[in-house]
């Protein structure tokens, strides 16, 4: 059996398991089709575990990123493929491309990137290296460039007949601003499954966060919660958001390129609050910050506790489930 394969396997039981071990405890209501059934957390499709092998001709189930493996993030759990295709295309790249231009307006040292002018009605390309110490290295490739207008170019650059400031365009990612949120919250919740598996994400009250995942074209002013540097490293990890009246599951992932790495933490609250309330409860007690349309909140948050199997301990299951679903 191939590693891939293999991987994808333990993950199909581990979820699986939990699953079935929920239907059989009276812990969820779900009819199952299969001896085996897997949910894949997007769109809620059942698949069994014939499923695991891919088929040109149907759906199955594949190895999910969170945060994206551009991002550096790890395979923890499996959609099928459809969901993870579409999600690729349709927000994934919106976050990676949102980074890249975060980085490209920094200049890290040794960061490569390709820039554009306008010179005599057409472009001239620049490969731009960054030495690090604020000067810059520039190599214009013929084979990116019209030739002729190359030469024409750097004959003005030799003769001072160009310049002495030249606009250069940044490259277009063509970035979404409202796809990168639902790419940072599906990245959360998809950290979140991985975590706790069926427990809770089943509930209709994330249908919104699932339907935004397959349909971003669909959606206008989506609302999440995010709060972006404002943590260490030490920080990364999930927490049980536990301010009085305003329950929440908090992620704090690393997003991470060769040049740069950027925390985030997203909130994700539980079906007894939308995140318009939660928003709303939390900064209601929240205190002066002495910046202007700022509050500052302090969220009182616990850890999952390390000794709690929420996969195979009906006990420990059932306790998260009482505290997230109630």
């Amino acid at each position: 059996m191939g590693r891939q394969l293999e991987r994808r396997r333990r993950l199909f039981h581990k979820f699986s398991d939990q699953l079935h071990l929920m239907v059989d405890q009276g812990l969820l209501q779900t009819e199952l089709q299969y001896e085996r059934t897997y949910i894949c957390p997007i769109c809620l499709g059942q698949f069994q575990e014939s499923d695991l092998f891919a088929n040109s001709g149907t759906n199955f189930l594949t190895e999910e990123d969170a945060p994206p493996a551009k991002l550096r993030g790890s395979r923890i759990a499996l959609t099928c493929r459809d969901c993870n295709s579409g999600a690729g295309h349709q927000i994934d790249n919106h976050l990676i491309n949102r980074i890249r231009e975060i980085d490209d307006s920094k200049f890290y040292k040794g960061s490569k990137q390709f820039l554009r002018l306008n010179y005599e009605g057409g472009p001239i390309t620049s490969e731009i290296t960054s030495n690090g110490d604020g000067t810059l290295t520039v190599l214009h490739r013929i084979g990116k460039n019209n030739p002729n207008r190359l030469d024409r170019f750097i004959y003005g650059l030799r003769n001072k007949t160009v310049g002495p400031i030249l606009n250069l365009e940044p490259k277009d990612y063509r970035v979404i601003p409202e796809r990168v949120n639902i790419a940072l919250a599906k990245t959360n919740y998809i950290i979140l499954f991985s975590k706790f598996g069926y427990l809770f994400l089943l509930h209709p009250y994330y249908d919104s966060l699932r339907n935004a995942i397959r349909h971003p074209e669909q959606q206008e002013g989506f609302r999440h919660i995010f709060l972006q540097d404002q943590f260490d490293r030490n920080s990364t990890g999930t927490y049980y958001i536990i301010n009085p009246n305003a329950k929440a599951f908090f992620n704090v992932f690393s997003l991470k390129t060769p040049f740069s790495e950027t925390l985030i933490g997203s909130i994700l609250p539980t079906p007894s609050n939308s995140p318009e309330q939660l928003y709303n409860r939390l900064i209601q007690s929240g205190h002066n910050i002495q910046q202007q349309g700022m509050v500052g909140v302090n969220l009182q948050t616990q850890v999952i506790r390390p000794e709690d199997d929420l996969f195979r301990n009906v006990d420990d299951m059932g306790r998260v489930m009482g505290w997230a679903l109630r």
